[in-house]
């Protein structure tokens, strides 16, 4: 039954109610053991002691059946090995990390002198978020659509056909679903924003992450794993480098909720059924993955150690379940090709040596041993030789596309590790042939390729990075004593602003990375504009790298960023690498006619952000203070 009488924002939305029922697999694990009365979770740990003396037998439990006893918790000493002292047991057995909850204890405590459950008041508020409606059904399928389409093979961390059950029932996580639709809301078509009743994505997924965070912040789902989850799912979206609640914030809650249900240890000899224990290993991964893009990418400290987990190394096997989906699954859960589980599992190959560079080049411990650049670079050859033909083959439409995001990650990870470090490069004649820069225009081909292609829309939830990398290495490159060089460099620059600022029309870290990186060249014509052509390294003085507070001489307001394009007939779907239709210079070092110029505003955009953001955004991806000197506006 629809509601058209409701409003979100003070805006009307067609949304379909949906009556509260709690994650099946809480409702189940529940259902099966029905008593009168529960006791509070106070009592769990005198139960678990009672367990202690006949552990379980079985190798079938569900996930959210089982409690964690880490090896040095005290508890896990008193229950496992001072009760039943007269036996043999081994507190360090994977069959012992992972012990079953007792079915008479329940998830809230009852000693604390009032009621822990929801109250009718925190019910309004989330009634008043809208926590409780889904949008109509058309609507919810094409957003679970597009994050089946685009998030999932990169990151799998549901088991496809028991959420499809969920889904279709009604029962899924409120939770889980917010999130989906805010990151959904982010990739998916233009029409299904309109459909939706949204006047924009902006408000989109800040109307479901609104009701994914007042959901969270009242407790409301209690399963452990759905909120594993659905907060991993919300480290993608953060709304500024000043956001307090950033993707660290929202990835370190989920791995520290993956730590407490004991996902981060062996589940080969647990007590876990097998298909759990197949989703617990790819969610993990993600995770780890994840973690060490996001420290590396904004500078932040690595949440997982290497020595704090011993999960196997993913293989096909643990898709096992999504190859062998039901054919009655709709079609708009998608479904997971090989290509999908090779790129998962030679992605977090690559991620354990991008944590090893980690290490490497940003040492917290300098006694700390560490790998050399050489040893890394070794390692990340011999990544890329063992990749499988089904990872080399750019003809097959779907699996190419894996394999260049592939080629992505790995042509940034090179740039980290080599990338100069102080300003005595400029002068390097061999600055162009270097491993960094060979990689940025590695990395300038793919996106002319996702450009030709109109893959964007699919790759921008990691495709961000590998921009930003790229343009560092040619802002360093407009600045080298080469002529040449520099207009190579100045027009490959303007292909990936192109791309940024197609990606900025839906992902907002676009829209910074754009504006910090106009700002960085508009800075760099005004400090050699002044200077005699011998010293100049970025000639032209009629080029100029545009304003964003640009006006016209009536006084009007600036174009948006691809308006002009569009109205002088170039866009991202006809645009062509202009690298590729230059003419050669002539001997006198001449650079007329090397690149066509595009339009002369086509980097304006819209002043959305304070330009004083700009001079942390070095810091914020991880940059040194120094990479970029006198080039931020202060």
């Amino acid at each position: 039954m629809y509601d058209f009488s409701k409003q979100v924002d003070g805006r009307p939305l067609r949304i379909e109610r949906l009556d509260f029922v709690p994650s099946p697999f809480t409702a189940q694990f529940r259902n099966s053991h029905k008593l009168s009365h529960k006791e509070g979770s106070e009592n769990l740990y005198a139960r678990l002691s009672e367990l202690a003396l006949s552990p379980p037998q079985g190798r079938n439990l569900q996930g959210i059946q089982t409690l964690y006893l880490g090896e040095s918790w005290l508890l896990t000493y008193v229950v496992q090995k001072v009760i039943n002292a007269e036996t043999e047991s081994d507190s360090s057995s994977p069959a012992t990390l992972q012990v079953p909850l007792p079915p008479s204890v329940g998830d809230k405590p009852e000693n604390l002198g009032y009621e822990t459950r929801l109250d009718p008041e925190e019910i309004e508020i989330l009634n008043i978020r809208g926590a409780f409606i889904l949008p109509e059904k058309e609507v919810s399928d094409r957003l679970i659509q597009t994050f089946f389409e685009c998030v999932y093979p990169a990151f799998p961390i549901f088991d496809r056909e028991e959420f499809a059950q969920l889904y279709e029932s009604g029962q899924q996580s409120l939770l889980i679903l917010n999130s989906i639709y805010a990151m959904a809301s982010t990739l998916c078509e233009d029409d299904v924003i309109a459909k939706a009743g949204f006047e924009s994505r902006n408000v989109a997924r800040k109307v479901f992450l609104k009701r994914a965070k007042a959901l969270y912040d009242a407790d409301h789902e209690t399963n452990k794993i759905c909120l594993v989850q659905a907060v991993f799912l919300l480290s993608f979206l953060w709304n500024g480098s000043t956001d307090e609640k950033d993707m660290a914030y929202w990835l370190s809650i989920a791995i520290g909720n993956a730590q407490g249900k004991g996902m981060h240890r062996s589940t080969t000899n647990s007590t876990l059924r097998p298909r759990d224990r197949r989703l617990w290993k790819r969610i993990w991964w993600s995770l780890y993955v994840r973690d060490r893009h996001c420290s590396v990418n904004i500078g932040r400290p690595m949440r997982i150690r290497d020595d704090d987990y011993d999960v196997e190394p993913l293989e096909e096997l643990d898709f096992e379940d999504d190859f062998s989906q039901s054919a009655s699954v709709s079609t708009i859960y998608g479904r997971t090709r090989r290509i999908h589980a090779l790129y998962v599992i030679y992605m977090s190959k690559l991620s354990m040596i991008f944590g090893d560079i980690n290490l490497t080049k940003f040492p917290t411990c300098k006694a700390r041993p560490t790998l050399s650049c050489e040893e890394l670079s070794s390692q990340l050859m011999k990544w890329r030789q063992q990749l499988p033909p089904e990872l080399q083959n750019w003809e097959d439409e779907e699996g190419s596309f894996w394999a260049r995001m592939l080629e992505l990650t790995y042509n940034q990870h090179l740039i980290v590790l080599h990338r100069p470090e102080n300003s005595k490069m400029l002068d390097d004649k061999k600055l162009a042939q270097s491993t960094a820069f060979m990689a940025a225009k590695n990395i300038t081909s793919l996106c002319d390729d996702f450009l030709a292609l109109g893959l964007l829309r699919k790759s921008q939830l990691q495709i961000c990075p590998s921009l930003f990398s790229a343009l560092s290495m040619y802002v360093l490159m407009v600045q080298h004593s080469d002529q040449i060089q520099r207009k190579l460099a100045e027009h490959k620059s303007r292909l990936l602003l192109l791309a940024c600022g197609e990606i900025a029309k839906t992902w907002p870290a676009c829209g910074w990375i754009l504006r910090l990186f106009e700002t960085i060249f508009k800075n760099l014509e005004e400090k050699y504009s002044g200077q005699g052509t011998g010293d100049q390294p970025v000639q032209g003085a009629s080029r100029q790298w545009p304003s964003s507070a640009h006006t016209d001489v009536a006084g009007n307001p600036p174009e948006t960023p691809f308006e002009e394009l569009q109205r002088s007939g170039v866009s991202s779907e006809s645009y062509q690498d202009p690298v590729s239709l230059g003419t050669a210079s002539g001997r006198d070092g001449s650079t007329a006619n090397i690149m066509p110029e595009l339009p002369a505003q086509f980097l304006n955009i819209p002043d959305l952000f304070d330009t004083d953001l700009l001079s942390g955004l070095s810091q914020d991806f991880g940059l040194g203070q120094n990479f970029y000197p006198d080039l931020i506006e202060s």
